[in-house]
């Protein structure tokens, strides 16, 4: 496994992908709104 995609990037979404993230793997946000997604960055 070395691509992720989390579906809504609220709190735990952004969240869960960090921790992805941290541990070098490929993580892809996806929401309805560009905001969400730029608040999650």
């Amino acid at each position: 496994m070395k691509n992720i995609t989390v579906i809504g990037s609220g709190t735990m979404g952004s969240g869960i992908a960090h921790c992805f993230a941290q541990y070098g793997l490929t993580v892809s946000l996806v929401d309805l709104t560009q905001e969400a997604l730029d608040n999650a960055r």
